[in-house]
Order: C-alpha cells, then structure tokens, then sequence
C-alpha cells in the first residue's frame, strides 16, 4: 500500500536516480584508468628499482657517471637501498671532554 508521501517523492527520487545514473557513467572510465594508473607505477617502481641496482652495481664496478651517461645511462634518481650517505662514523680526539686525551667514537650526524 502506498501513502501519499511516496507519490509526492517518487518523482524526486526518479529525478536523483537519473541524474546520479549519468554521473556515474563518467565515473567508470576514471576508475578504470586509476586502476590502470595504479598498475603501471607499480611496474616503473620495480623497473626503477631493478635500474638502480644495475646502475649501482656498474658504479661500483670502475664505471664513472660520465661513461655511463655517454652509454644512455642517467643517474638513477632513487638510490638503491642501503647504508645511507653521511651515516660513517669519525674518530675524534677528545683531550678536554673526558680529560684521558683518548680518542672516542662519535656519530656523524
């Protein structure tokens, strides 16, 4: 059984429904290249990973940037993973701190 109320609101809820329907269809292409979007960074994450260990391992093998570069080579712009630069430790002579004039390991931070 219907009430009056669901006969006044029929019509605005069509109304919304249609307009919403529209709407949505311009949605589904975006959503699909989101996905798409998503897909692809995570390849060119792993190739850019991949590149960086290559790049890092020609590096430490006697290449120099320059040979490299005049190969097709750019410097990769993420570094590979590992021991971060400026995170050496220094021996440091302390005469004054500690009064023994020993030296002492401190962090280079």
């Amino acid at each position: 059984m219907t009430t009056p109320s669901d006969d006044a609101t029929s019509p605005i809820l069509a109304t919304a429904e249609n307009m919403l329907a529209s709407r949505l269809e311009v949605i589904k292409p975006l959503a699909e290249a989101i996905a798409e979007r998503k897909r692809l960074q995570a390849l060119l994450d792993g190739a850019d990973k991949a590149y960086g260990s290559a790049y890092a391992a020609a590096s430490a093998a006697g290449w120099s940037p320059d040979e490299l570069r005049r190969m097709g080579a750019e410097e990769p712009t993420r570094r590979p993973q590992g021991r971060p630069k400026g995170s050496r430790t220094r021996r440091t002579r302390s005469g004054s701190e500690d009064g023994t004039g020993t030296s002492s390991t401190t962090d280079a931070t």
